[in-house]
């Protein structure tokens, strides 16, 4: 519709505001017509967002618990705040509708700038969400590589670039594989710890990487050993420390998380003798048994070159990697090819010990065979418990769909309201200028429109993505 006014009479006897075009009959002629149009915009608009609700549906009913899991990435109180200043923005918009009708220009021009206000208040929380989100991996597809669980227990990645964390993963993206994941059965636990422990010496490593000969070669500068152990809400149902732990940082424990230490196939081994270059260790991940055995007697065969080697039988595992905590936000670079001074985590763990049948009516201290669950008893877990051990682990298979549909809606969400933002910023020129009259208030009423649509689609996101889970 052209902003340029012509004369307030014409051929078809307009009379009233200059922006009435000469091919309606009238301003209410524009105005119907121009009301069925963005209607029909509208129509569209709904089912353009329509094939996103499916997905969401679809995803929701066949893997539930990725949304049981991954809500708690969100951040619950930025969303109500933009619920809320969407809600406000709607109507001071139908307020500056009316405005405009009654030929309140100030009361227009206020309505419309607390609306962009409001708008832009929206893109940036949003901008936060999203920052976070980038700064913690917490990301779409294959990008999904998330550096702490969802109540924000710190996590192995294939990345290792996190902020306040350093695992022992070596990642190589070529291949879809790794390095420094120790298998769950070779670490030697403690039977008085739920779920996984071990007895490692854990070193950080300052140094840089260099090529010779075609290869790349480490050198250290420093090092310096984390003796503190991370203990936090996965170490027991109350969340609570052991009686006489200290929390402090830096600290390390093991920590699973299935798409970075892939579960299979696993031996264990020791070494004796002064040739073993370690005393203990795991091999693995296998695809199946009879790969695991065979690399079994290879390995058996190599270490029976250097001493005494004892192997476990193969078996079917899990295994984790070695997480150092800091306790701040720093990131730590990894050592490669152009840095001039990365970090590793270097960890030697005890094997597990030779499997006895303890007698637990003795004061001698009963030892946790590979695999087997803690022997100490607990209290039944309520509801809650139960839920946070869930939250403090890995994620569930095809948690990266959830964040696939949640950066989807949210971002076409996010684009639409950048529209209005130029829409709104528009609408403030003219009505500045005296445009808008009680004749021609469509522009106003039709932006007004669309931006209820625009907050009635976030009201069904929040609680979709927010709260429901």
């Amino acid at each position: 519709m052209s902003e340029q006014p012509h004369a307030a009479h014409d051929d078809h006897g307009h009379h009233g505001s200059p922006f009435i075009a000469h091919h309606y009959d009238d301003a209410q002629h524009q105005f119907d017509s121009g009301k069925f149009g963005i209607w029909l915009f509208l129509a569209q608009e709904v089912l353009f967002f329509s094939a996103l609700f499916v997905a969401y549906i679809l995803y929701r009913h066949h893997h539930g618990e990725i949304w049981i899991y991954a809500h708690k990435y969100l951040d619950t109180k930025m969303g109500a705040i933009n619920t809320a200043v969407l809600i406000f923005s709607s109507l001071t918009a139908a307020w500056a509708v009316r405005a405009a009708q009654l030929r309140q220009q100030k009361l227009l021009v206020g309505c419309l700038a607390v609306t962009l206000v409001c708008a832009c208040c929206f893109l940036v929380i949003k901008y936060f969400e999203y920052t976070h989100k980038v700064h913690e991996h917490i990301l779409f597809g294959k990008r999904f590589d998330p550096c702490v669980s969802s109540n924000g227990t710190p996590l192995p990645t294939k990345n290792n670039e996190c902020p306040g964390s350093k695992s022992t993963i070596k990642w190589d993206f070529s291949s879809n594989t790794g390095k420094g994941c120790f298998p769950d059965l070779a670490l030697d636990q403690d039977a008085h710890t739920p779920l996984v422990q071990a007895k490692c010496k854990v070193h950080e490593v300052h140094g840089s990487v260099k090529v010779v000969d075609k290869k790349e070669v480490f050198t250290k500068k420093s090092e310096k050993e984390i003796t503190n152990l991370c203990y936090d809400g996965e170490y027991g149902p109350d969340g609570g420390l052991p009686e006489g732990a200290k929390r402090a940082f830096p600290c390390w424990k093991p920590k699973h998380q299935p798409e970075v230490c892939k579960p299979g196939w696993f031996f264990a081994w020791a070494c004796e003798g002064e040739k073993c270059e370690k005393r203990s260790g795991g091999e693995g991940p296998y695809a199946s048994l009879n790969a695991c055995d065979d690399a079994k007697r290879a390995k058996g065969g190599a270490l029976g070159a250097q001493g005494k080697a004892s192997l476990s039988d193969c078996a079917h595992g899990e295994a984790s990697a070695i997480v150092v905590e800091y306790g701040d936000h720093e990131e730590r670079p990894s050592a490669e090819v152009g840095v001039a001074d990365g970090v590793e985590i270097e960890v030697d763990c005890d094997g597990p010990p030779s499997v006895t049948n303890p007698d637990y009516f003795t004061d001698i201290e009963p030892q946790l065979a590979p695999g087997q669950r803690t022997t100490a008893t607990h209290e039944a877990l309520d509801h809650h418990e139960q839920m946070e051990i869930v939250y403090s682990g890995p994620p569930p298979e095809h948690t990266n769909m959830f964040f696939t549909i949640y950066f989807a809606m949210t971002g076409l969400h996010g684009i639409h309201v950048l529209f209005g933002v130029f829409i709104f910023i528009w609408l403030l020129i003219r009505a500045s200028k005296g445009h808008f009259t009680p004749d021609y208030f469509g522009p106003v009423d039709f932006a007004a429109l669309y931006w209820h649509i625009v907050d009635l689609i976030w009201i069904f996101l929040f609680p979709l993505m927010y709260l429901i889970h």
